[in-house]
């Protein structure tokens, strides 16, 4: 008489008419399986009557299907793109997002990480902030972390950022070519390495056009609209010459903008401005704001996809669009206002 061997993973796969891999996707609940595949999973394995690897470690057989992100302002329109894009990829494979909000300060992030944490997510994915490489490394080793805007090299983390430095440095060129010698520059947040990134570009470009960094064009911001108009009214009251300004983000440079306004200056007439990110209104500003754009909707997918290969143990190559510079109206070359103003007179 023939022993009856126990049924496998192949033989369920063959009978469901799927692949063995779609078979150990349903079973651990990795990643999303289309309705019509788990129905004819579930039919095979009553039919075969197979029963998984008792073996298979805990956190693999069950899932949430929930992804934690933490993020630092939920109002913030570069947040939004992010999300926007990373949700669509998530909700496609049967996940849904947990977000908790740092504001920027660490211990508001360490603890939104502890919320995340308790919420038993599949993954999480840090975007921006102040944590240590350490505080994410300790969390990295219950879940796959994904972190933007920061440089860990780890087993379960995998980090994604553009060159701020070469966008600071764009920026800064570009205003340069055009004639300015006296760029003021509105700084992101003191604790961001974006803003640090930037401001190093800035100083690159000015350093190789062999102009020196003036400390009184350059002032402390921290990415919203807010400061910007307050740092650019302090930048005109100080009496000190600038030409041009570079600020950190697309926020800030629309509060910039305004005060230059309000305080009867032209935009680029009389002051060039240029932003960083490339956000959606930037194009329907006034001036149309001329900027560095991220590739900020595809920071959203390419965080969801990596983080869906980490959690099924394939390897996926990051690979971000570069930084452009989107050239509209806000600035002018200052030899172009020189020629109309002698053609004027």
């Amino acid at each position: 008489m023939k022993k009856k061997t126990t049924p496998t993973v192949y033989d369920v796969a063959a009978l469901a008419g799927v692949s063995p891999s779609t078979v150990s996707r349903f079973l651990n609940r990795t990643t999303y399986v289309s309705t019509e595949k788990s129905s004819n999973i579930e039919q095979a394995i009553k039919q075969l009557g197979y029963k998984p690897n008792i073996n298979i470690p805990e956190q693999q057989k069950r899932r949430s299907m929930r992804i934690g992100v933490l993020i630092q302002h939920p109002d913030s329109p570069y947040t939004s793109r992010i999300l926007n894009d990373m949700e669509k990829v998530f909700i496609s494979h049967g996940y849904s997002l947990t977000i908790a909000t740092g504001h920027w300060q660490r211990s508001l992030e360490t603890h939104a990480l502890e919320y995340l944490s308790n919420s038993k997510v599949d993954g999480m994915i840090i975007v921006t902030g102040n944590l240590s490489q350490e505080q994410i490394l300790r969390y990295a080793e219950q879940v796959p972390v994904i972190a933007v805007g920061y440089q860990i090299e780890a087993k379960n983390v995998r980090s994604i950022s553009v060159d701020n430095v070469l966008g600071g440095y764009i920026a800064t060129l570009h205003l340069l070519q055009q004639g300015h010698a006296n760029i003021a520059h509105i700084k992101g947040l003191s604790t961001q390495p974006d803003a640090h990134a930037r401001f190093e570009g800035y100083k690159r470009a000015l350093n190789e056009a062999g102009i020196k960094v003036m400390p009184k064009l350059v002032k402390q911001g921290d990415f919203s609209s807010e400061t910007g108009y307050q740092r650019t009214l302090e930048l005109i009251e100080s009496n000190v010459h600038f030409s041009a300004l570079f600020a950190a983000n697309d926020q800030t440079a629309y509060g910039a903008i305004k005060a230059l306004k309000d305080k009867g200056y032209r935009v680029p007439e009389d002051v060039s401005v240029v932003g960083f990110d490339d956000l959606p209104t930037s194009q329907y500003f006034t001036p149309s704001l001329t900027t560095l754009r991220q590739p900020i909707e595809e920071i959203g997918a390419i965080c969801a996809h990596s983080l869906l290969n980490l959690l099924s143990g394939q390897e996926y190559e990051v690979r971000l669009p570069p930084i452009d510079l989107v050239v509209r109206q806000s600035t002018k070359s200052l030899f172009a206002v020189r020629a109309q103003l002698a053609f004027e007179h």
